[in-house]
Order: structure tokens, then C-alpha cells, then sequence
């Protein structure tokens, strides 16, 4: 005699996904993390109030006034250098 019939509910389908025509490992991988992790939360949750930048910035490196820095730019590398004061 063959195996027993089980009653088996019918599989649902699978959600579909932002990731369903990506390509590759990291597509199977985000397809997989989806379902759990859901789309990317953006924002804080609540409004929030425009930037205001302060009177008087600060330096990160020396905590002194930015005003008496001086910021050269080089065109050539995009590269930023900040001279603090001696």
C-alpha cells in the first residue's frame, strides 16, 4: 500500500519584496531578511524642528573658535585641511 494522505493546507505565496529581480547572493540574502526585518525606518518618529548651526562653531580638534582657523580647499584632490591657530 502507498503512503498515507495528510491533509496539508496550501502553501501562501510568498509576499513580494523590493528585492525580487536582484541579482545574485546579497538579492537572495536581502529577499530572505525582508519578511523579518521589514523596509528601512527614515526619520526620528516625530517632526522635528529646522537646523540651526551655532553663533560661534567650535573646533573638533582644538576646541577653539573656527573663526580663527584657517580652511584650505585643494581643488585638484577634493581634500579639506583645517590649520588650527598656534
Amino acid at each position: 500500500m502507498g503512503k498515507p494522505v495528510r491533509n496539508r493546507k496550501p502553501a501562501r505565496p510568498k509576499a513580494a519584496t523590493p528585492f525580487d529581480k536582484a541579482p545574485g547572493f546579497i538579492g537572495r540574502l536581502n529577499r530572505f531578511m525582508y519578511p523579518i526585518a521589514g523596509p528601512a525606518s527614515l526619520g526620528a518618529g516625530h517632526p522635528e524642528e529646522p537646523y540651526e548651526p551655532p553663533a560661534d562653531p567650535q573646533c573638533p580638534v582644538c576646541h577653539t573658535s573656527l573663526s580663527t582657523h584657517a580652511i584650505d580647499r585643494d581643488p585638484v584632490t577634493n581634500r579639506t585641511f583645517l590649520n588650527c591657530p598656534r
